[in-house]
């Protein structure tokens, strides 16, 4: 991916790029598909990319449960309603994490979100629900106390990162649901390398990018 970068950029004038349909990847491939639409038309490819992701969450990071204060959300949590909604959650790892620090969950109350192809023979307590969903459609679930995305956001340049997010607004019941992301920041001083190579990473085979703390606010 990275060897067609160079030709790409000179080619382009070295604009950045800001669209998933004409960037890096589609001058390395000769097609019009995206990343995400390519790994679809390719299921070897595609299980390798989700368990690659697995991998990079279950050890290169800290759990989020650690990061951030779970049991807050069980105060006023309404029983007939979805505690934690992870939306594009792959393979369940993040709602894994979650009972693990929190294994007296109401059965049902965990709601798992990705595309059909991803959730497929999945390996995940019966206590996480499974839901087909694509999240640039509306979301279907509303009034979740929480609703969880991690590294989703990163994947899409604004315009498409503010569709997904106002679906989720439409579903969300002010006053009561929260919105957790679960992203990297790029610091203006010393940023990190594994950040920055991150970037440079989505830049070229997504037309998309990490975020600085401003760029997180604006959006």
């Amino acid at each position: 991916m990275f060897r067609t970068l160079p030709e790409y950029l000179k080619k382009s004038g070295y604009r950045n790029p800001t669209d998933s349909y004409n960037c890096n990847w589609q001058f390395l491939n000769g097609s019009k598909e995206n990343v995400f639409e390519s790994l679809v038309a390719n299921p070897v490819a595609a299980r390798e990319f989700n368990d690659a992701m697995e991998s990079h969450s279950k050890y290169n990071l800290t759990p989020w449960p650690e990061i951030y204060p779970t049991s807050t959300l069980f105060a006023n949590y309404k029983l007939d309603r979805p505690l934690v909604v992870d939306v594009g959650g792959s393979k369940g790892h993040d709602l894994i994490k979650f009972h693990i620090r929190h294994p007296g969950t109401p059965a049902g109350s965990l709601v798992l979100q990705d595309l059909p192809g991803i959730l497929s023979e999945l390996d995940i307590p019966d206590i996480i629900s499974v839901q087909p969903h694509d999240f640039l459609a509306p979301q279907p679930v509303r009034g979740a106390r929480a609703y969880f995305m991690h590294n989703i956001l990163h994947d899409w340049e604004d315009n498409k990162a503010s569709q997904i997010l106002r679906h989720i607004a439409d579903a969300m019941e002010p006053g009561y649901s929260k919105l957790l992301i679960h992203e990297s920041i790029i610091n203006s001083i010393k940023p990190l390398a594994r950040v920055t190579t991150s970037d440079i990473t989505m830049m070229a085979c997504l037309g998309a990018k990490e975020r600085t703390e401003n760029e997180w606010r604006q959006l």
